[in-house]
């Protein structure tokens, strides 16, 4: 879904679809910018944090 909306924002800047325009332009408005990476620090997600690559000598579920 991610990469499908992105697509959709990248073809807009070349296509200049008035419906597609108010739509990324609604979902702008509600959204706002890009988080900080001081407010990241808030962000919780459920689920491990486990990355294979970043904590090799970590087993998952230890």
């Amino acid at each position: 879904m991610d990469k499908m909306l992105k697509a959709l924002f990248d073809f807009q800047k070349f296509s200049g679809n008035s419906r597609l325009e108010r739509l990324i332009n609604d979902t702008e408005s509600r959204y706002g910018n890009a988080l900080s990476d001081d407010d990241l620090e808030y962000v919780n997600a459920a689920g491990s944090t486990y990355h294979p690559k970043r904590d090799k000598h970590i087993r998952e579920g230890s």
